[in-house]
């Protein structure tokens, strides 16, 4: 496996939030399955050791319809820094409704995972989505091309566009990087169409993909090798541009060969 684990979002969002003066309270919103479950006991307790105090309403159920409750709490305890794990669908409901209540306004940092990797994620939210903070796998400011087909990350994203009429998304990057390790695996092995010798090849594997390094040689665990989030934000796009929003990248504490387009800004800006 290569992929993010709770290291990287660390470096993510701690390389981000440090720009920006906050009262360092977080206010988590990590829903009752797997991956909420997950950030709450993992990912919360390593931001409290660099300085963020968590406010934790507790676990919600997905599919919630009233947030009442959480974000009184936020607004009291007046977190600064909102952090979330949701389904789409829930973030929508939520930041509507924090937006109605006022919360929204005292919000400096709004730090989304899962519901905030693509653009149709965050459209139904109009002018709510401006300056809304997520972590991203691949962009097409990547420095690195596929070592299969040769493509740099901003000609996939351009290809992907002119071919789709649709707006690029950082799974193009990461699909692309397994068929990278794939096919590096493929020729690193002495007998390809041989399942020992396959296994072998990419139990050793150390490539470059489309996401960076797949290196299994020295990962935290056997046959795991991490690569980055970098920190992104999503912001209202230029003059003359067909898309409404656009991702850029924020912070590279996680990967310093990735280029960094502008610094966080706060969301209440």
């Amino acid at each position: 496996m290569f992929s993010f684990g709770t290291e990287q979002f660390l470096n993510a969002y701690v390389g981000a939030w440090d720009n920006i003066p906050t009262n360092k309270k977080v206010g988590v919103l990590y829903p009752n399955d797997a991956d909420g479950n997950a950030v709450r006991e993992h990912l919360a307790p390593l931001l409290e050791k660099h300085g963020y105090k968590i406010i934790d309403p507790g676990a919600y159920q997905d599919g919630t319809t009233d947030y009442s409750s959480q974000i009184a709490l936020f607004k009291r305890e007046q977190c600064q820094i909102f952090n979330t794990f949701p389904l789409p669908p829930d973030f929508v409901t939520f930041w509507r409704q924090a937006a109605q209540q006022n919360y929204t306004r005292q919000v400096k940092i709004a730090q989304i995972g899962k519901a905030g990797l693509f653009p149709e994620q965050v459209k139904p939210l109009g002018a709510l989505a401006y300056n809304l903070a997520s972590g991203i796998y691949w962009s097409k400011v990547f420095p690195y091309k596929s070592p299969l087909t040769g493509l740099s990350a901003s000609q996939l994203a351009h290809g992907y566009e002119v071919a789709t009429g649709r707006q690029w998304e950082q799974q193009l990057g990461a699909s692309m990087s397994l068929l990278d390790a794939g096919f590096e695996a493929l020729k690193a092995s002495s007998q390809p169409t041989n399942k020992e010798s396959l296994v072998k090849a990419i139990s050793t594997l150390n490539t470059q993909t489309m996401v960076g390094k797949v290196d299994f040689n020295n990962g935290p665990f056997p046959n795991v090798s991490p690569t980055p989030i970098i920190a992104q934000q999503w912001v209202k796009s230029p003059a003359g541009s067909k898309y409404r929003l656009e991702q850029v990248t924020v912070d590279n504490t996680d990967d310093p060969n990735v280029p960094i387009q502008r610094k966080l800004v706060p969301y209440n800006a």
